[in-house]
């Protein structure tokens, strides 16, 4: 059978599934193994939150994958907590990063950032999170500030600290 470019494709075709079946055959002989595709994603991502100083804040982070658990890890500002070193920030059971007792401070904001959770599973391969940004909220205190006048007539308030 010829198409319109005038070649004769069914013999040719026949060719094509013939050899692929060939070749599938032979790697499945030589112990070669074609990897099939691997089912990785995310239940849950964390979302963005703001926290007074002293307050908690959970992310949460779930995934699952047709290949068992994935591992979960968080990253704050693109490096890998390490949850050891901190007993404030525990990782739940669920995969789910919770903050106690929010750190801040004018110059010190160990706790403000951007967190990403990463799923993982093993040498198929991970993926990331979208990013949550941690803030903390500052309640101004103007007991310390004092009042004065702007020469509009409205008062203005400056911050003696």
């Amino acid at each position: 059978m010829e198409n319109s470019l005038g070649c004769v494709w069914v013999p040719k075709l026949a060719f094509v599934l013939f050899g692929a079946t060939l070749l599938s055959a032979h790697l499945q002989v030589t112990g070669f193994q074609i990897k099939s595709f691997t089912s990785l994603r995310f239940l849950s991502e964390p979302s963005d939150a703001v926290t007074m100083r002293g307050g908690n804040v959970l992310l949460n982070c779930s995934a699952e994958s047709d290949r068992g658990a994935p591992v979960i890890k968080w990253k704050k500002d693109g490096i890998h907590l390490a949850l050891g070193m901190d007993e404030r920030k525990q990782q739940l059971p669920n995969g789910s990063l919770l903050i106690q007792n929010i750190l801040h401070s004018r110059h010190h904001k160990p706790d403000e950032g951007l967190y990403q959770c990463e799923a993982s599973l093993g040498d198929s391969g991970s993926i990331i999170s979208r990013t949550a940004r941690v803030a903390v909220a500052v309640k101004q205190d103007y007991s310390r500030a004092k009042m004065s006048w702007r020469y509009s007539g409205q008062p203005s308030w400056f911050n003696l600290d």
